[in-house]
């Protein structure tokens, strides 16, 4: 058996996935609950990949909302039990490069609301939350979520090779922005 020893300086400067994972692992060493069980909620809506892009179609144009949105469908960081996936809210707010943790509970109320509409039924939610500051996902939604992120990406991967395929299912549509006519050399600042 090989132990370690860290300062408290050494845990603090972790970067969050570390300390999270020690948090865990002294938890379940000690026998003590480790802070992310589920709260009681109406039961969530495990999400599709379609469901996912259609939510994603919804929201496109809000940057914030989609980042929180993506940031579901990420493994590190979550724990996985009982069928749900939890996030640390103040890991999501960083991630997704919010300023507050009440930004990531506003996105998370937009994507649920983008779910009822996607659904059209008017109690269906994605998300629960606990007072410990985690936010819950099915786990199927978590994977969904992942999956519509590889698809987009694989799609934007084969348009830069031009060799473009329509991948399965829905894609995140970003308009094209026109770039600028290039500067003259001599009408350049400085120059």
């Amino acid at each position: 058996m090989v132990g370690i020893t860290l300062t408290a300086e050494q845990i603090r400067a972790a970067p969050p996935e570390v300390r999270h994972w020690l948090e865990q692992q002294i938890a379940l060493m000690l026998g003590l609950p480790h802070g992310a069980e589920a709260p009681s909620a109406p039961p969530l809506i495990a999400v599709t990949p379609d469901l996912a892009g259609a939510i994603v179609e919804q929201v496109q144009g809000m940057l914030p909302v989609v980042a929180v949105f993506f940031e579901l469908g990420r493994e590190q960081g979550s724990v996985a039990a009982n069928g749900l996936r939890a996030f640390r809210l103040v890991d999501l707010a960083r991630h997704a490069r919010l300023a507050s943790v009440e930004q990531v509970v506003q996105a998370l109320a937009v994507i649920d609301a983008a779910l009822r509409r996607a659904t059209g039924d008017q109690a269906a939610t994605l998300h629960a939350l606990d007072a410990q500051g985690h936010v819950f996902v099915a786990e199927a939604t978590s994977r969904s979520i992942l999956l519509l992120w590889q698809r987009i990406v694989a799609a934007r991967e084969l348009e830069g090779q031009a060799q473009f395929t329509p991948a399965a299912g829905p894609v995140l549509k970003v308009p094209s922005v026109p770039m600028p006519d290039a500067v003259p050399a001599a009408a350049a600042p400085g120059g």
